[in-house]
């Protein structure tokens, strides 16, 4: 028995070996007022994420409706090259948003990281069990995957029309 015991007191040791914790020195007006600020900015992180995504179904279904548009017009008119003309536009509008969306959590996590410093050390402690770099890695492979997700349709798009974009012989 003495010796599951020992474990315990090793482990408060390291406990003790910690940063005591060191609470905020913001007034409790501003400490609530930063809170506040802080449940803002991760609900404006989790709104452009939505969007960001939105964005792409919503481009691949317009590419889909553009695709039947252009396969259902007859072949010698200029609908089939206005169509692919569409897209690109599409395309392009669609990129830029996704741009703007990544730049706007960006600019919230800036926030978030300066409303953190300003709590707790236990909040900057919790905070870095994230690495930084690795987060910043899997935004912007989600990004380049959704770029590349409008730039594959886009070209699949072309290719579904490409009959229909040869002039009569």
């Amino acid at each position: 028995m003495a010796a599951n015991k020992e474990p315990a007191k090793s482990e408060t040791g390291a406990a003790e070996a910690e940063e005591a914790l060191a609470p905020s020195a913001l007034d409790q007006n501003t400490h609530n007022e930063m809170l506040m600020l802080y449940r803002e900015c991760a609900d404006s992180v989790r709104f452009a994420k939505v969007q960001q995504w939105r964005t792409l179904a919503g481009t691949l279904a317009l590419f889909i409706v553009l695709g039947m548009l252009g396969r259902m017009s007859p072949s010698e008119t200029a609908m089939p090259k206005a169509v692919v003309g569409g897209a690109i536009a599409l395309s392009i509008g669609a990129i830029y948003s996704l741009f703007i969306y990544q730049f706007w959590q960006a600019t919230e996590r800036a926030k978030i990281e300066h409303i953190s410093s300003q709590l707790s050390n236990l909040v900057r402690r919790v905070r870095t069990l994230t690495s930084r770099r690795e987060s910043s890695i899997h935004r912007y492979v989600l990004l380049a995957f959704m770029i590349l997700c409008i730039l594959a349709a886009d070209a699949l798009l072309v290719l579904f029309l490409a009959s229909r974009l040869q002039p009569p012989v």
